[in-house]
């Protein structure tokens, strides 16, 4: 396919002379030019180009408009549930309390092209007093487990089919020419192989952005539908990082896949190491990944958590501390009796339920939560040694789809719950009790309580490069040391 690259460069006739910049660009030109050129004459390239292109279209379709048909079930519900909550009609405060309310997760348009464990994780909390609850309705509750375990996406597609392309077209790419003999013409024409190396890098490049393309016009039409909403005031910063993070993981494999082929004695060779590294590196590591992750922080069943909780929420508050709060606002009104009070105790109590109720949600959730940070840490780990798990982590931090943006969302819906109680016990407080009589509230109360609207934390840059952006950028310039390494050893004549 390579046997015609630079064959009249002029570089030809200088077959001792450093080239220079000028010389080093145009030899980059005519290895570009005549690698595109024979890339087009071969159906194989056309057939893999296209069964891949075929596999993004689906993912990209599949996923814009799943995305699309649950942002427009959860802006419906949103919009039912908080007209059920202003028309529920007169009755205690509590009781409104009780009869809760239910807050849904925002998706943003990125998260169609990586979905992260939404599917894995519930999507809606119910909101009530004296308990925190769990997310529920969880869309792989609905799925088959094989489904579940290979979803096609976009992530997917770029993750792990677009490397897998880009091997089948490079793998020959200084291995063919070794096994022709033709590998010395090369060398004749003192072209510098770095050049030609990043000539060909790109064109796999060129061609492995085509299966980018469908998921780029998903976003974009995403963006403009009705029903998106960004969640997010960072968001051109996470499409940025998003993009950059595929960029440098695609060079990542093209600087693999050209230091494979300098490196291999044969284009079986080649295409063996190159199947080999792609097998571990994107599909065993991740799933040691999360095995690994589960071992370093275990963490417990839903029985278990639930039973601890109730245990903990089950033991009365300090009944001490009560009584001397109690004697203390007698005193501070000049009453001997509650009934006598010009506020409600009955509020004060309430009050002082949900306060000893929040610090043990605060305290077991809060292990919960450090426990599950502790997985994603030490799944992180492996990025060191996969790029598709350094890359995984980037775009799923970068869409709102891991579990740090899940647990940002679960800690705003538990603020949510607490305002609601807030606001309804503080509306008993300022309304004793008048003749054996409870105060009633009415939709002007309800109205008190405001909407639910989330929006997740702007990304840390910091944090998110330490975790993932650098294990990715050790990776790739690991990548490029090692292509380095294989042209030198082919320029001198030292690989056969």
């Amino acid at each position: 396919m390579n046997t015609t690259t630079l064959t009249s460069s002029p570089a030809a006739t200088e077959l001792r002379a450093p080239p220079g910049w000028r010389t080093w660009c145009t030899a980059w030109r005519g290895a570009w030019q005549a690698d595109w050129r024979e890339r087009r004459r071969d159906w194989r390239v056309w057939l893999v180009i296209a069964a891949g292109l075929m596999m993004a279209i689906c993912a990209a379709l599949q996923s814009s408009l799943e995305l699309n048909a649950t942002l427009a079930a959860r802006a419906e519900a949103r919009q039912s549930e908080q007209q059920r909550w202003s028309h529920q009609g007169k009755k205690y405060p509590h009781a409104a309390a009780h009869y809760g309310v239910y807050v849904f997760k925002p998706l943003s348009a990125l998260a169609a092209l990586d979905p992260g464990i939404e599917r894995y994780v519930g999507s809606s909390v119910w909101l009530e007093a004296h308990k925190q609850n769990e997310p529920i309705y969880r869309q792989a509750d609905d799925e088959p487990g094989a489904y579940r375990q290979m979803r096609l996406t976009p992530a997917f597609v770029l993750q792990v089919i677009a490397p897998m392309a880009m091997i089948f077209l490079g793998f020959g790419m200084f291995a063919g020419e070794r096994e022709r003999g033709t590998l010395g013409s090369l060398r004749i024409n003192a072209a510098p192989m770095g050049a030609i190396a990043l000539a060909r890098c790109a064109v796999l490049l060129c061609l492995a952005a085509a299966l980018a393309l469908p998921a780029c016009i998903a976003v974009c039409a995403l963006e403009w539908s009705p029903e998106a909403q960004a969640p997010f005031g960072d968001g051109a910063v996470r499409a940025a990082v998003f993009a950059g993070g595929y960029l440098m993981y695609l060079c990542t494999w093209a600087a693999l896949i050209a230091a494979a082929s300098a490196w291999a004695p044969s284009l079986r060779a080649s295409l063996a190491m190159l199947i080999g590294l792609w097998a571990a590196t994107a599909l065993v590591l991740p799933r040691a990944a999360l095995e690994m992750a589960q071992e370093a922080a275990p963490l417990p069943s839903l029985q278990q958590f639930r039973a601890g909780l109730d245990a903990a929420l089950g033991e009365p508050d300090d009944p001490q501390l009560a009584e001397r709060d109690r004697q203390q606002l007698l005193r501070q009104y000049g009453v001997t009796d509650v009934k006598d009070l010009p506020v409600n105790w009955a509020g004060i109590s309430l009050r002082r339920g949900e306060r000893h109720g929040d610090r043990i949600f605060d305290e077991h959730y809060g292990r919960l939560f450090d426990a599950m940070r502790r997985q994603g840490d030490a799944a992180a780990l492996a990025g060191w040694l996969s790029p598709t798990v350094a890359l995984a982590g980037l775009s799923s931090a970068s869409a709102g789809s891991d579990m740090d943006h899940h647990i940002q969302f679960v800690n705003g819906a538990e603020r949510q719950r607490r305002t609601i109680q807030e606001v309804m016990n503080a509306a008993i407080t300022a309304n004793p009790e008048r003749n054996g009589i409870r105060y009633d509230g009415d939709q002007a109360l309800w109205n008190q309580v405001p909407p639910f609207r989330f929006t997740f934390a702007p990304l840390d840059p910091a944090a998110l490069a330490l975790r993932h952006g650098l294990p990715l950028a050790a990776l790739f310039l690991g990548s490029l040391l090692l292509c380095r390494a294989g042209l030198r050893q082919l320029r001198r004549g030292n690989l056969r």
